[in-house]
């Protein structure tokens, strides 16, 4: 991993890393998995500069009921008398009744172990209000008070709390408040039983980005990210691409529009499986500085990808550089639509009428462009810019 994608900094165990509790209710590591626990894993990627995170639920288990929390008498289910859902995946957990100093111990005694397993990241999945998909939304109990103590608990050892999944943006500023990342959308994988995911599943998650990004919380200054679910580009098994993209240009599309709005980027694949190609686009210097600015992109006329095919994005770095990126999102469910004309106004992004450009990806010099720019785009395809004032 190390030698592979030497920029990335965690790696995720999820949920299957845990199917018990121990004698106090928390989440523990499976022994047919980890004989040893999570220790001695952390410790390994400790010495390649890498940290460990895993997967949980809020509320409380349903499976710990006649658990104590630890150092006192007091079960569990005594906390949870009315039984009510404590997360998106109904029979998983249950709210507690009420959130007070007990179920703060409860917690607390989790982020104890968690720490003790050498554990920095933690997502937490079943988030409400959100949770469904875009035509059953809301589906996940509101867990906010859950969060807030869970909160607590890991921001006293610098955990990084990620918390998934349809987060809703009316929200943004509790949620910034609450963790460092949201997954915004639906699962990005198919679950298909021969491919990872699609064209349109990319492309559509184009859409709920622009109302996250007119929250003004999402960025490096307040710690919070939106997360659009793992990069899955070359995904490789047995030396066969599975990622269910049609080409290329998706694949690069797919890169730039996360490192545009620095979504949080995880890679799903085995990097020792990943052919060259892929693992050059993946560790791409520019493309890496303009994901790693934290600055969320905006775009330019509408974000709906589907209502707008024509999508144009941009973000002004610190340092001042500014990038655009031009995407062409014609897609379908099972298929890429047409080729369109997509078109950049200097203006838009507060240049003056004559702005150089460079192709980032090519390393290519565009040129000099006097108000406008425009690029034939196939469906999928996209061109990330680097505008310079001439």
């Amino acid at each position: 991993m190390k030698e592979k994608l030497p920029k990335f900094e965690y790696i995720n165990l999820d949920s299957g890393w845990c199917n018990t509790c121990d004698e106090y209710g928390r989440w523990i590591s499976r022994k047919d998995l980890f004989p040893n626990g999570l220790k001695p894993v952390s410790t390994h990627l400790k010495q390649n500069n890498h940290k460990l995170g895993v997967y949980m639920l809020p509320g409380i288990r349903t499976d710990a009921l006649k658990c104590k929390i630890k150092g006192t008498d007091i079960l569990l289910e005594t906390l949870v008398t009315q039984r009510k859902e404590g997360c998106g995946f109904n029979g998983s957990s249950y709210m507690p009744d009420r959130h007070d100093e007990y179920t703060e111990m409860y917690y607390a005694s989790i982020a104890e172990l968690f720490v003790e397993y050498g554990i920095s990241y933690v997502k937490l999945d079943g988030v409400g209000p959100g949770g469904g998909s875009e035509y059953y939304p809301y589906t996940s109990p509101d867990t906010r008070a859950c969060l807030l103590l869970l909160h607590h608990c890991f921001r006293k050892y610098d955990i990084w709390v990620e918390i998934s999944w349809y987060i809703d943006p009316v929200l943004a500023d509790e949620w910034a408040y609450l963790a460092n990342g949201a997954r915004i959308f639906v699962d990005i994988e198919s679950y298909s039983s021969t491919t990872m995911t699609s064209s349109h599943r990319v492309l559509q998650r184009i859409t709920p980005c622009e109302s996250w990004s007119n929250t003004q919380v999402v960025g490096s200054r307040n710690g919070f990210y939106i997360d659009l679910d793992a990069v899955l580009v070359g995904m490789t098994v047995n030396g066969m691409c599975v990622d269910g993209l049609d080409n290329d240009d998706v694949r690069q599309t797919y890169i730039s529009f996360w490192a545009l709005v620095s979504s949080v980027f995880c890679i799903g694949s085995d990097p020792r499986q990943l052919p060259k190609k892929y693992l050059d686009m993946l560790n791409h210097k520019e493309m890496m500085e303009i994901h790693q600015s934290g600055v969320m992109a905006r775009p330019i006329g509408s974000g709906d990808a589907w209502k707008n095919r024509k999508q144009v994005w941009w973000k002004r770095l610190e340092d001042g550089r500014v990038y655009v990126c031009l995407i062409n999102s014609h897609s379908y469910m099972f298929m890429l639509g047409l080729s369109h004309e997509v078109s950049i106004q200097f203006r838009d992004v507060g240049m003056s009428s004559k702005v150089k450009l460079k192709d980032v990806w090519t390393g290519e010099d565009l040129g000099l462009h006097d108000g406008q720019y425009s690029v034939v785009l196939r469906a999928g395809q996209s061109q990330t810019l680097l505008v310079i004032p001439a």
